[in-house]
């Protein structure tokens, strides 16, 4: 059902934050551009797996405050995982330029992380606090 969702997503982001980590501290140019592209590609599962999440949800944004609340913080904190991910594949695009880890690629990682960890946080408020 959708409640299980939320631990798949869950899974998700912490690989993510592990593959984000690779990218900023990897020498091998080969494994910095693996280590973005999954990251890139476990932000873009986080976000299918948020529209099936939407898609199948027994309520709506208009059903009290409970779908208020819950349709506006996963979509602001969905907003920004899409935001972060299109900086995570700017930084790859622009990797294999220097094969460094540039400025752009360190704010990406750093944002990466940050929204990882309001994860947690949103995960706590809107998940497990309805259980």
């Amino acid at each position: 059902g959708w409640e299980g969702r939320a631990m798949v997503m869950s899974a998700v982001l912490a690989a993510s934050y592990y593959s984000a980590n690779v990218a900023m501290v990897a020498k091998d140019p080969k494994v910095v551009m693996t280590a973005l592209g999954t990251t890139v590609g476990l932000g873009a599962l986080f976000l299918a797996d948020q529209y099936l999440e939407y898609s199948t949800a027994p309520f709506n944004l208009t059903d009290g405050p409970y779908g208020t609340t819950f349709f506006m913080t996963t979509g602001f904190h969905g907003f920004h995982v899409l935001v972060g991910s299109l900086w995570l594949l700017a930084a790859m695009l622009n990797y294999p330029r220097t094969n460094k880890p540039t400025t752009t690629l360190k704010g990406a990682v750093l944002y990466w992380h940050f929204v990882d960890i309001v994860w947690i946080a949103v995960y706590g408020i809107i998940y497990a606090a309805q259980l």
